[in-house]
C-alpha cells in the first residue's frame, strides 16, 4: 500500500511522533509512505526513514488557507496514496476541503484527546460534525477517548476503532545515562530524580509541580524535578523557579531528542496535567523500567494501573501527589516492583509491531471497500 501520513509539523510532538514510529513500523512491512507536514518545522525536524519526507507551506498563515488546500491537492495527485490518515485537527480540515479536488481516497482520522476539551458547543462543534461526515473511518489511542468522540459528534460506533498506541523499547544503559544527567546539572549521586516531559503550556499544569517541590525542598532536599519540553510557558515557568528560590531543586532541559535515555535515569515519571488523551510518556517512563504519578484525567487509567505501575492521583491532591512521590522514591523495593511492571504493560499491551499490523488491516479492508 502507499499510505500518507498527514501531520500539522514534522516535529517531535505526541502525535507527530506517534505518526512517525507508525510509518516505521509500515515501512518494514513493505508498505509506501509518504510523511507530510503542513507546516514547516525550522529546528529539530522530524523526520521518517525511508519515507518521502514533505513539507506544504513555510508558515501557519490565518485560520484557513486556500494556497495549502492547493499545495495538499498537488502532493496527493502527485503521489496517489491508496489511503491518507489525518494526525491532528489542522490536517482534518485541510484534507477534507482537499478531498473535493482529487479521486475519491479513504481518509482516517486519529483521534489522540478528550475531543470535546477543545471542541465546544455551538459553531465550531457543528462544523466539525459536517467535516466528520467526510472521514471514512476514526481510530483511537483508547476507550475513554473514542466514547467521549462519538457522543460529542454522535459518530456511528461502526467506523470507529482502538488501536492503541505502539511503544519502541529502546535498550538503554540505566546507569550510565543516570551520570551523565546528574554530571551535567550537578547533582550528587544521592540525588533522587522525578521527571516530566511534554509541552510548557497550561493543560500541562507546570505551577502544580512548583508548588509540590517547593515543599518537597524542605521534606527531602535531595529530591529533584527535571522538565523536558518547550511552549509558550517555558519563559514562564522558568521565571517562577527564580521567584521561588528553586533553581537548585528545579531543572529545565528544553528540547531533547534523548527521551529514553533521560527517562532511563530518572527514578519517577509525573504527569499533573489537566486535560489528556491516552498519555503515551506515560508508556514511554514504563518501558524504561520507570513507574509513573499522574491526575486522574482523560485516559490516564488506560496505560497507568494504580498500584501496580504507578499511582492515580484523584481530585489534583497536591499532599497526596506529594506523599505518593515520598513514598516511592524512599522504597527501593516499591520502585522496583512498579518499574517492572510498567515494563510488562508496554510488552504485553503496547507493542508497536502488533499495532502496526491492526492499522494495516484498517486500511487495507477501507480500500478494498473504496
Amino acid at each position: 500500500m502507499k499510505i500518507l501520513q498527514l501531520v500539522t509539523k514534522r516535529q517531535y510532538r505526541g502525535a507527530e511522533v506517534f505518526a512517525a514510529n507508525l510509518s516505521s513500523e509500515l515501512i518494514g512491512l513493505g508498505h509506501e509512505i509518504i510523511f507530510a507536514g503542513l507546516y514547516k518545522n525550522d529546528d529539530n525536524i522530524l523526520n521518517v526513514d525511508k519515507a518521502d519526507n514533505y513539507d506544504l507551506v513555510s508558515d501557519k498563515s490565518g485560520s484557513f488557507s486556500i494556497i495549502l488546500v492547493r499545495k495538499l491537492v498537488q502532493l496527493i495527485k502527485k503521489t496517489k496514496p491508496e489511503i491518507i490518515q489525518c494526525n491532528g485537527s489542522d490536517t482534518l480540515k485541510y484534507m477534507v476541503a482537499a478531498s473535493y479536488f482529487i479521486p475519491k481516497t479513504p481518509i482516517v482520522y486519529r483521534n489522540i484527546s478528550m475531543i470535546s476539551e477543545w471542541v465546544s458547543d455551538g459553531i465550531k462543534k457543528h462544523l466539525y460534525k459536517q467535516i466528520f461526515k467526510k472521514i471514512d473511518h476514526v481510530t483511537s489511542v483508547g476507550e475513554e477517548a473514542i466514547n467521549d468522540f462519538i457522543k460529542t459528534f454522535d459518530y456511528p460506533k461502526e467506523k470507529t476503532t482502538v488501536i492503541r498506541r505502539g511503544i519502541p523499547i529502546k535498550d538503554v544503559d540505566a546507569i550510565s545515562e543516570a551520570k551523565k544527567i546528574r554530571n551535567r546539572l550537578g547533582l550528587a549521586d544521592t540525588d533522587s530524580i522525578a521527571i516530566h516531559i511534554g509541552n510548557f503550556s497550561s493543560e500541562k499544569n507546570h505551577v502544580f509541580l512548583l508548588d509540590i517541590f517547593e515543599e518537597l525542598k524542605q521534606l527531602q532536599p535531595n529530591l529533584k524535578l527535571v522538565c523536558v519540553g518547550n511552549g509558550v510557558l517555558y519563559n514562564f515557568i522558568k521565571d517562577e523557579i527564580v521567584k521561588r528560590n528553586l533553581e537548585e531543586t528545579v531543572f529545565l532541559l528544553g528540547f531533547r531528542k534523548d527521551i529514553p535515555e533521560l527517562l532511563a535515569s530518572s527514578d519517577c515519571f509525573v504527569l499533573a496535567s489537566k486535560v489528556e488523551g491516552v498519555p503515551g510518556v506515560i508508556l514511554e517512563a514504563g518501558s524504561q523500567h520507570v513507574p509513573s504519578i499522574a491526575t486522574n484525567v482523560g485516559g490516564v487509567c488506560e496505560v497507568l494501573e494504580n498500584g501496580k505501575t504507578g499511582f492515580i492521583i484523584d481530585d489534583f491532591n497536591q499532599d497526596e501527589f506529594k506523599n505518593t512521590l515520598l513514598k516511592i522514591i524512599n522504597n527501593q523495593d516499591l520502585k522496583t516492583e512498579l518499574g517492572a511492571n510498567a515494563y510488562n504493560l508496554v510488552v504485553q499491551e503496547f507493542n508497536p509491531l502488533k499495532n502496526a499490523h491492526k492499522f494495516e488491516d484498517l486500511y487495507g479492508g477501507l480500500i478494498h471497500d473504496n
